[in-house]
């Protein structure tokens, strides 16, 4: 075994003279222990609630988007929809027609975003695991029907699969018709029934109106033109190489954005709030690593006389210094295991128990993920901290007490 690391297993675990140091030693201990624990925590915390706001948004943020470069609208046939379906990552489609309109129920009416899209999307969309009430599909008793988020349906008191004594009319601006010349021929209309209503999250439940495709595109006069292609991924951490694929495919008449594209600045946010608070706990765990250098300074004062017996056998500084940096390294690793052991223990219990409650949220509780890749980042950077904080005034505090130490031997 290494000598030096064997006296500083000798030390850490040895009862001193002075019970001070021994108070110290497990005051270093817990200092990087809470540390740890915080870090897991708070960054644990941190990836739930990432997890929450995209799962709140995701429904109506597929994988990949693709859309027209230039204007707003494209060809069906522009796209080679059979080869990107046949691309081993691609799982699902949509053609999406995503136009703002005027809903009008009995005497109440808003403005809305239409978004018709095909059947399938509302599995796309996991549309079932939201609902509020009725059913998710397009299939009304008398014909085709649409959802709508429960904000809408509340504000318009539309009843639910009732397409003919009370039905939602959904009207929109004709492409090339201009209100001056046209008037009320200007603007489209059509009756459809409510299959079942939605919620998601405010801006969603009082924003969209889920159509069938057929039906946006002939209240639009559309014919075969889309506003976009939505994609669904087997393995959304293919979204990236995917997107690059798709893009070099399609060339430069269309744009291909992932889902963290289109909502940058949420995911940005999220991640800089993550790092700042990385970086906080970080410095505090560097303060705390303080108490190191006064449990190290401590012990080499008391250990003087076990220094100069093994100088006068021949050890060298270096031998005597990596006893006590030895030490430090023991306080650390003790710390940073037991910071990670009840950090871990508290996720869990969170997970588990909902230990801290979230009373009239969308969630019970506070959401928890751990992520391997942060326990790996937290234990590097108090590690990284820890040896510091043994090794930077080891060299000066060794100088002066290992010379003293050999001018009296």
């Amino acid at each position: 075994m290494n000598l030096p690391f064997l006296f500083a297993r000798r030390y850490l675990l040895a009862k001193r003279s002075t019970n001070a140091i021994n108070v110290i030693t497990a005051i270093s201990i817990g200092v990087i222990a809470v540390v740890t624990a915080a870090m897991v925590v708070v960054l644990s915390t941190l990836n739930g609630i990432a997890d929450l706001v995209d799962s709140i948004y995701s429904p109506f943020d597929q994988d990949i988007t693709i859309t027209a470069a230039e204007g707003k609208t494209f060809g069906k046939d522009a796209v080679d929809l059979e080869r990107i379906l046949a691309m081993p990552t691609v799982q699902n489609s949509s053609w999406v027609i995503e136009e703002n309109v005027l809903l009008r129920s009995g005497d109440q009416q808003t403005v809305a975003t239409m978004k018709g899209v095909e059947s399938q999307y509302l599995s796309m969309s996991h549309m079932a695991r939201y609902l509020f009430s009725g059913e998710p599909t397009f299939e009304g008793l008398a014909g085709p029907a649409a959802i709508l988020g429960i904000g809408l349906k509340t504000e318009l008191g539309v009843p639910l699969d009732d397409g003919i004594f009370e039905p939602l009319e959904i009207s929109a601006p004709v492409r090339g018709r201009k209100l001056s010349k046209y008037q009320q021929r200007a603007f489209e209309t059509t009756a459809i029934a409510v299959r079942g209503t939605y919620t998601m999250n405010m801006e969603f439940d009082m924003k969209y109106a889920l159509v069938p495709l057929d039906i946006a595109a002939d209240l639009l006069h559309y014919d075969s033109a889309v506003t976009a292609l939505e994609l669904q991924l087997v393995d959304k951490k293919d979204m990236d190489r995917t997107a690059e694929t798709l893009r070099a495919q399609l060339g430069n008449s269309f744009t291909v954005k992932t889902r963290y594209q289109k909502n940058a600045l949420m995911y940005k946010t999220n991640a800089s709030e993550k790092l700042f608070t990385f970086i906080v706990l970080s410095f505090i765990g560097l303060i705390g690593a303080f108490n190191i250098i006064a449990s190290l300074t401590m012990m080499m004062i008391e250990k003087r006389r076990d220094m100069r017996t093994l100088m006068g056998m021949g050890a060298t500084p270096s031998t005597v210094r990596g006893i006590f940096f030895g030490e430090g390294v023991l306080i650390v690793v003790v710390g940073t295991v037991v910071g990670l052991a009840v950090g871990l223990g508290i996720c869990w219990a969170q997970q588990h128990y909902g230990i801290v409650q979230l009373s009239g949220s969308v969630v019970e509780a506070y959401p928890v993920k751990v992520l391997p890749l942060d326990l790996v980042l937290i234990a590097a950077a108090v590690l990284t901290i820890g040896l510091l904080a043994s090794w930077v005034p080891l060299r000066t505090l060794s100088r002066r007490f290992l010379h003293a130490t050999s001018a009296k031997a």
